[in-house]
C-alpha cells in the first residue's frame, strides 16, 4: 500500500508541471517570416515564406516553455519573378533538396511579469543545425476578441550570418548577414 501510495504521489509530482501548462498551435496567416538582406552592399531587400507551422507549449506561472516552428521553404516570396525553381532564391535556398527549415526550441526565457523574451533553441537550415537564441518582444497572451479565443503573440527577431549554414552563393552582393522578424500568433 505504501509503495503504491509513493508511485502516485511521485507520478503526480513529475506530471504536475506538464498538465499546467498549454499548448498553442501558430496561426500560420498572421505568422509569415521576413527576412532582410542588403543588395550591392547599398540596398535593403527583403524576402518571406507564406507557409509555416508550429506550436508553443507554456506554463508562464512556472517560467517554462518550449516551441517548434517550421517553414515550407517552396513558398519563398521575393517579389515578382522569384517564385520559380529558377529563381535565385530558390537556387540559395536549395528548396527541392531542402524543403524545410525548421527551429525547435528547448526552453523559454521570461522576465519578471512572467512573459517571454526569448526562445533558445537550434535552427536548421540547408540540413546544418546550429545552437541560435530568438528575441521575443510584445509578448502577450489574452482572449482574442474577435473569435473569443485563447491567444498568445509576439514578435521574434534574430540575425544569423547565412554562410554558417552552408548558403555561400552570391557573396557579398547579397549580404552574408540576415535579418528575420516573425510576428507569431498561436492558439
Amino acid at each position: 500500500m505504501k509503495r503504491n501510495l509513493f508511485v502516485i504521489a511521485l507520478a503526480a509530482l513529475l506530471a504536475g508541471p506538464v498538465l499546467a501548462a498549454d499548448s498553442y498551435t501558430l496561426d500560420s496567416l498572421h505568422s509569415i517570416p521576413v527576412f532582410e538582406f542588403m543588395h550591392l552592399g547599398l540596398t535593403t531587400q527583403t524576402g518571406r515564406f507564406e507557409k509555416v507551422a508550429g506550436t508553443v507549449i507554456l506554463d508562464p506561472d512556472a517560467r517554462q516553455g518550449s516551441g517548434s516552428y517550421e517553414v515550407e521553404t517552396s513558398s519563398l516570396n521575393m517579389g515578382f519573378g522569384t517564385e520559380t525553381p529558377d529563381s535565385p532564391g530558390y537556387r540559395l535556398f536549395e528548396v527541392t533538396k531542402f524543403p524545410k527549415i525548421t527551429f525547435r526550441s528547448t526552453r523559454l526565457i521570461f522576465d519578471n511579469h512572467h512573459d517571454v523574451i526569448a526562445a533558445v533553441g537550434h535552427l536548421t537550415l540547408l540540413g546544418v543545425t546550429k545552437p541560435l537564441t530568438l528575441k521575443v518582444s510584445r509578448f502577450k497572451c489574452s482572449v482574442n476578441p474577435m473569435n473569443k479565443k485563447m491567444m498568445c503573440a509576439g514578435n521574434i527577431t534574430a540575425t544569423i550570418k547565412r554562410s554558417e549554414f552552408g548558403m555561400v552563393g552570391y557573396i557579398p552582393v547579397i549580404s552574408d548577414e540576415i535579418n528575420l522578424r516573425i510576428p507569431v500568433e498561436a492558439y
